[in-house]
């Protein structure tokens, strides 16, 4: 019997830390379906979460996300990347620690500046130089570091290691987990 059996893998974790890539990559390790609550939330709503943020603001955001939470939490065996706030609603952890394990995934702060840098479609990092969105990555790794230590499991994401390579390192992990 693994840890997972008849229950949902959800991967938490800060924005960039890889929970998608890997995510994908354990649910094909499984044969499982993947999705990801952002992109859940886009087709919801028809339109980005850039465009959600601007056009409605952050609180309207995070109703849509607890209710997409409230939906896949009904689901078994399915892996779920969450966005890197979502766990910070106490509704939320209750429904994804009542209906999966969690995986929260880590990254350093360089490694977190360097992937968001690369990408444009961060809302909470929109319109910041280099050096302010180090600073609010910072800051909001501090206010969300305590609801991340929640998850029952914790890996390192680091640039050296491909997603692949992580996705099977936690399948491994798991299955021989005494």
């Amino acid at each position: 019997m693994y840890p997972w059996d008849g229950r949902n893998i959800y991967f938490m974790g800060f924005m960039a830390t890889g929970k998608s890539k890997v995510g994908r990559e354990l649910a094909r390790l499984l044969g499982w379906p993947f999705t990801d609550t952002d992109s859940l939330i886009e087709q919801q709503a028809c339109k980005s979460i850039n465009r959600i943020f601007a056009d409605e603001g952050e609180s309207h955001f995070r109703r849509l996300e607890n209710q997409v939470i409230r939906e896949i939490a009904g689901r078994k065996q399915w892996v779920i990347a969450l966005g890197g706030g979502a766990i910070m609603n106490d509704g939320n952890w209750q429904l994804i620690s009542q209906s999966g394990i969690t995986i929260c995934l880590n990254a350093s702060v360089d490694v977190l500046c360097k992937r968001i840098a690369e990408k444009d479609h961060r809302p909470l990092m929109a319109n910041a130089s280099a050096e302010e969105q180090r600073q609010r990555i910072i800051s909001m790794l501090e206010k969300r570091s305590p609801y991340y230590q929640k998850a029952q499991y914790h890996f390192e994401s680091r640039e050296e290691v491909a997603a692949k390579d992580l996705a099977q390192q936690i399948f491994f992990y798991l299955r021989d987990e005494p």
